[in-house]
């Protein structure tokens, strides 16, 4: 019987077992299913971080992109952006000032997208990493964001909202200053010419495949929003990928890692899941061995890998070749066809390359990270006016009802914008967090001293109410500094991507004509409209014209009694969060308010000082003189005409 039991039982159990392992194999299947679904539909495995701006972003390029579509195919037209013509307009659309150094002496004209290749399209697979190819410009930084965005497949598609290939009008979203904004442009590229074959190709950025031009159109609406392409000229990867994608960027040196086995496990194993990170060498060493690897010039982390209990880290180079050549790299006797395998490695100069961890973190010194987020994560962001010197009371407030990671980030507008007019001051910000108790949570502040855009920190935060108290110091920008300060371009404050990548700089004298001051006069109105909008309040949502709602005269007058504006951006899990800009006084303004209640209470001056009261006299004193002085006068004058009538009249009587 007990043998009939367990025979029984051991069946049933086998049965299970085998449902069991039919399920199981049914949803690896499905499962299967879904990501072979999702990687053929190239669907976002993270996606861009929404606010409540970036609907209405959208839904703004999106009608722009609309209404140039029925205008154009009711004219039987194709679109022509009057905003940023490269064809009529290309000095505006080049450079940032008119005393300019860049000459892009090869460049030979510009043209339509199809009139330079037969057939292009914006996509043929997708944005990936080897599509992107740098050009003649200093944008390697940018290109580097884009190469470790596009690690993250549909990342890059999000970007532009709509298009239409056929009228050449494509609308895209960028993330600036901590809200979504939106700008249209046509499909007008830059062009040169290859003299021994008389091949058209692009003259800025591009992909490997030419034909295909989402990445240098991508990169002009870039360049519009900034107001040209020179602006483009010289950043962070970091700062780029931030603008992307909505994340929070930071910068990092290599020799501050203070557990590298712990950077590994934590930071390292983030990059394309929570991070996004970019290396470069600011601060060259001569006597190191780079392999390879070039100063002063921006790359992006693709991946990490662990081969034969080795940690080994894939970068590439934006320019599309010239790689690493030490150990991993794609020549190394390292590679078995276990490890080749692995990691898919391929044996061909396309910018891509593997080094070990060791070599990494000893050759590259500062790694440009951007902490991304996905749609868990929800953002709060407001604007204060702040003065320095006077120090003003600005401050932000902000409340979580449920606990959560947070990530506290505080900006000032990016100078990025403004181009040639250069500011009087240079400005670092930190901030100190206190709880409902006043007591400090923690403090942030800037560890990299040509990183000023913003500071940051993350922290988990229990429910409750906090305070963010802002910090700013500045110093004067050396306007007119000697050439010799800055030969070899070293501690430049553009940081470690400044050197222009293929472009010839020259001194060109400039003609003060009509045209010129036109120029400048746009440019100037250009940044006066996206500051004016920030300033006040008003939300940003492109750059053209139309975009910015008028700023009255009283708003404008006020905004310009600050020094500066800051911004505080608050990412939590907390969807419900509320965040308040408390501006606090003006202290110059708060000193005009205080003498004019004492000239109201006192209209007589009773209580003004000595010097003033004796100044006072001396002046009336003057007066007085000056007023007997010219009574004196009239009497003489009047004496005179008399004596002179009197003598008249007698010769007309003699008559």
């Amino acid at each position: 019987m007990a043998t009939n039991t367990l025979a029984s039982m051991a069946k049933k159990i086998k049965g299970h077992a085998k449902v069991i392992k039919e399920l199981r194999e049914k949803k690896e299947s499905a499962v299967n299913a879904r990501d072979k679904h999702n990687k053929t539909l190239q669907l976002p495995s993270a996606t861009l971080l929404a606010t409540t701006a970036m609907t209405a972003a959208k839904e703004a390029c999106a009608a722009k992109v609309d209404a140039i579509v029925e205008e154009c195919l009711a004219n039987n037209r194709r679109f022509r952006d009057s905003k940023f013509d490269l064809l009529n307009d290309r000095r505006r659309c080049l450079y940032s000032s008119l005393l300019s150094d860049i000459n892009y002496e090869s460049m030979d004209g510009v043209k339509r997208a199809g009139e330079i290749f037969r057939n292009p399209v914006f996509y043929l697979d997708g944005a990936n990493p080897d599509d992107i190819k740098q050009g003649a410009i200093g944008d390697c930084w940018h290109l580097a964001s884009l190469a470790t965005l596009a690690n993250i497949p549909g990342l890059i598609e999000q970007l532009c909202v709509k298009k239409n290939e056929r009228v050449g009008v494509y609308g895209f979203i960028f993330f600036k200053d901590g809200d979504w904004v939106s700008t249209v442009v046509d499909d007008q590229l830059c062009y040169k010419i290859d003299q021994t074959t008389l091949k058209k190709s692009l003259y800025f950025s591009s992909c490997s495949e030419e034909r295909e031009i989402w990445l240098p159109l991508l990169e002009k609406a870039y360049a519009k929003i900034h107001g040209d392409y020179e602006s483009l000229s010289g950043g962070f990867s970091s700062e780029g990928t931030e603008d992307l994608t909505g994340g929070v960027a930071s910068i990092l040196f290599t020799n501050d890692i203070l557990d590298v086995d712990q950077f590994w496990n934590v930071e390292m194993q983030r990059v394309n899941k929570q991070a996004l990170m970019g290396c470069s060498i600011d601060h060259d060493d001569p006597s190191g061995e780079r392999h390879g690897i070039m100063a002063r010039h921006a790359y992006s982390v693709l991946s990490t890998a662990t081969i034969q209990g080795e940690r080994i880290v894939q970068v590439r180079n934006p320019w599309g070749k010239t790689e690493w050549n030490g150990d991993w790299s794609d020549q190394s006797d390292k590679w078995t066809p276990e490890a080749i395998a692995e990691v898919k490695m391929e044996e061909k100069d396309d910018g891509k390359f593997w080094m070990s961890y060791k070599d990494f973190l000893r050759v590259f010194d500062s790694l440009d990270l951007c902490r991304i987020f996905d749609a868990t994560w929800s953002v709060a962001s407001s604007w204060i006016p702040y003065h320095v010197e006077p120090r003003s009371s600005g401050k932000f407030q902000f409340e979580l009802d449920q606990a959560s990671e947070a990530v506290i980030v505080l900006s000032q507008p990016d100078t990025r914008y403004y181009g040639a007019l250069q500011a009087d001051f240079i400005y670092t910000l930190s901030f100190h967090v206190y709880n409902s108790d006043n007591k400090l949570v923690k403090r942030a502040r800037a560890t990299v001293p040509y990183c000023k855009r913003s500071v940051s920190i993350e922290l988990d935060l229990p429910v409750g109410q906090y305070t963010v108290v802002p910090h700013v110091t500045r110093e004067a920008t050396s306007i007119g500094a000697s050439e010799d300060e800055d030969e070899d371009g070293e501690d430049s404050a553009v940081g470690p991507s400044a050197h222009l990548s293929g472009v010839v700089v020259q001194n060109e004298a400039v003609t003060m004509n009509k045209s010129s001051y036109l120029f400048h006069q746009r440019k100037a109105s250009l940044v006066r409209s996206m500051s004016m909008a920030r300033v006040s309040g008003k939300r940003l949502l492109g750059v053209d014209d139309d975009d910015y709602e008028e700023v009255e005269s009283e708003e404008v007058a006020e905004a310009n009694k600050w020094e500066l504006m800051l911004g505080l951006r608050v990412y939590s899990h907390d969807s419900t969060i509320h965040l308040t800009g408390v501006p606090g006084e003006h202290p110059a303004l708060a000193d005009e308010e205080e003498e004019e209640e004492e000239r109201e209470e006192d209209p007589e001056d009773v209580t003004a000082t000595l010097a003033d009261k004796i100044e006072e006299e001396e002046w009336e004193t003057d007066e007085g003189e000056e007023e007997e002085e010219e009574e004196e006068t009239k009497k003489k004058t009047k004496g005179k005409k008399g004596k002179k009538g009197k003598k008249e009249e007698e010769a007309a009587k003699e008559e």
